[in-house]
C-alpha cells in the first residue's frame, strides 16, 4: 500500500467500517468545536518474522484516559476494548509496513444541539495509515522560533492531548513553512522553550540531555520517556528537565525533536543559526539507533510491544513502563 492510498477499513464505535464510512455528523461537538482527545501510536513492521508491533500502546491509552478525565468525558469504551480495536484494525487492513494509528475519543451531540453544554454522548474512532520516515530523519531540519506562544495550563491545558489544542501547533507549523523553515520551536508565555508542533524539544550540551519540563507547556511525552530510559540504561546519561531559554537553543551542541511521528528528528539550525556543526550530532545518531532497537528489534523484551499477528496477537504488557 502506498502512502497516498487509503486503507480499506477504519474502526468506528465498535465495528470495522469501510474507510469512507468512518464519518461523524458535522454538529457533533467533536467535529464542530474540536471537542475531542486523541493519541497517535506507531506500529513497527519487522520483516524477518513478519510481525507488526504497536509500540507503547498501553501508555498511549493511559494518557488518553487522563485527557478524557480532564475534559469530564465519559470513556465510551474500556481500555482493553480499544486495544482490541487497534489490533483488529491493523489485522483487517493486512498492513505489512510501518503504520501510524490515531485513536480519537469525542463528544457527540449536546442537548438541543448545543455545542457548549456538557453531554454524556461520546464516541471513539480509530484510523491507521502507512507512515514512512521522512528524509528529515536522516538529514535533519531547519527550525525557527515561532511568533506564536504556547498555550498555558490556565487557558487550554497543554498536557491534555485535545484536538482543539493543536490549532496552536498548526499555527506555528504553518507559519514556519511559509517562511521557509521545516520546523518550529514554540516558546511559552514566560519566553522559555515549551515544545515543537506535536513534539518535545531536546538539547545536547556537554554530552548532557536537556528538555523543558511539562510545567513549561510541553506535552508529557511518551517518546521522550523512552529516550530517557534508553539514554540512562544504555549510555549512563540522565535526562535533565529544566527551563530552556531561547538563546540556549543557539548554544546547544545538538538538538532534536522527539515525538511519536518525529521519533528523533535532528534539528540542524534554529533561526538560521547552525546547531553545533549544522549537521545531525553523534549523540543524536546514537540515540536514534538505540530507539530503533527498542521500538522495532526488541520491544517484546522491554515489554513495550502489542503484537498484531500470530499467536501472540493482542498481547499487552501488564503495566506501563515509564509513561
Amino acid at each position: 500500500m502506498s502512502a497516498s492510498t487509503a486503507p480499506r477499513l477504519a474502526w468506528l464505535n465498535g465495528e470495522l467500517v469501510p474507510w469512507d464510512s468512518c464519518v461523524l455528523h458535522v454538529r457533533t461537538q467533536g467535529a464542530l468545536w474540536g471537542a475531542n482527545v486523541f493519541e497517535g501510536v506507531r506500529a513497527y513492521w519487522r520483516a524477518e518474522d513478519r510481525q507488526l508491533n504497536l509500540f507503547r500502546l498501553h501508555d498511549h491509552l493511559e494518557r488518553l484516559w487522563h485527557s478524557m478525565k480532564s475534559l469530564h468525558m465519559a470513556p465510551p469504551y474500556s481500555k482493553p476494548a480499544v486495544e482490541e480495536a487497534c489490533v483488529a484494525l491493523l489485522q483487517g487492513n493486512e498492513f505489512e509496513e510501518d503504520v501510524h494509528v490515531v485513536v480519537v475519543a469525542y463528544f457527540g451531540m449536546g442537548a438541543n444541539f448545543d455545542p457548549m453544554g456538557h453531554t454524556d454522548d461520546t464516541g471513539l474512532h480509530v484510523t491507521a495509515l502507512p507512515f514512512r520516515r521522512p528524509d528529515a530523519y536522516g538529514r535533519g531540519v531547519s527550525a525557527c522560533v515561532s511568533t506564536w506562544r504556547r498555550i498555558s495550563d490556565d487557558t487550554m491545558p497543554p498536557r491534555v492531548k485535545a484536538g482543539a489544542n493543536y490549532h496552536n501547533s498548526r499555527l506555528a507549523y504553518q507559519e514556519a513553512a511559509r517562511n521557509g523553515y521545516e520546523g518550529a520551536v514554540i516558546l511559552n508565555r514566560h519566553g522559555t522553550v515549551a515544545e515543537g508542533p506535536g513534539a518535545c524539544v531536546v538539547l545536547v550540551r556537554d554530552e548532557r540531555l536537556i528538555s523543558p519540563p511539562a510545567t513549561s507547556g510541553a506535552l508529557e511525552g511518551i517518546t521522550l520517556a523512552t529516550v530517557a530510559e534508553i539514554a540512562r540504561d544504555e549510555l549512563g546519561i540522565a535526562l535533565e528537565r529544566r527551563e530552556v531559554d531561547r538563546t540556549e537553543l543557539y548554544a546547544a551542541d545538538e538538538a532534536f525533536f522527539c515525538g511519536t511521528l518525529a521519533e528523533l528528528q535532528p534539528i540542524v539550525s534554529v533561526d538560521r543559526v547552525p546547531i553545533g556543526d549544522g549537521v545531525p550530532g553523534a549523540l543524536t545518531r546514537r540515540l536514534q539507533e538505540l530507539y530503533e532497537h527498542a521500538a522495532r528489534t526488541e520491544p517484546e523484551r522491554r515489554g513495550l510491544a502489542t503484537p498484531v499477528y500470530g499467536a501472540a496477537a493482542g498481547a499487552v504488557r501488564p503495566e506501563a513502563v515509564g509513561a
